[in-house]
């Protein structure tokens, strides 16, 4: 009876447990790109310590990128943005994010300069998926 009582415990506890971040897509876009606009990749939210790298690259791209490659790709200022589009996949475990960025480039500013992401759903947090180009003008980053 004793051990009944514990595995239903267990089964309970586990049912409460939560995986990922569950902060909304749209949330998380703009937190990526907020971070690039302060430079600050270590930041608070909601009583969490989030890390650009950590928490917001997916695991297979953290496993082709090192952490010190990734910030070294972010050689370009980022002034501002404004999330254009998001387009849901049909069972929406990804999606595209068009987002419109400004940026100081080489001591000019480039404005409306069109960013595609592509971000996926991993073990209940959004992540997303850039290719390891430092040019702002490639198709990511």
């Amino acid at each position: 009876m004793k051990k009944i009582a514990i595995l239903l415990l267990i089964v309970f506890m586990s049912g409460c447990l939560k995986t990922g971040d569950d902060i909304p897509l749209k949330q998380k876009v703009e937190l990526f790109w907020k971070a690039r606009i302060t430079g600050k990749y270590t930041f608070k939210y909601k009583n969490k310590t989030l890390r650009l790298y950590e928490d917001f690259l997916a695991e297979d791209l953290k496993k082709k990128v090192s952490e010190q490659k990734f910030y070294s790709l972010l050689n370009y200022k980022v002034l501002q943005f404004k999330i254009q589009n998001i387009t849901y996949s049909k069972d929406e475990k990804d999606a595209m994010v068009t987002v419109l960025i400004s940026i100081d480039f080489q001591g000019y500013r480039l404005d409306n300069i069109k960013i595609k992401n592509k971000w996926i759903k991993e073990k209940g947090s959004w992540r997303v998926l850039l290719k390891t180009q430092s040019n702002p003008f490639s198709d990511n980053m």
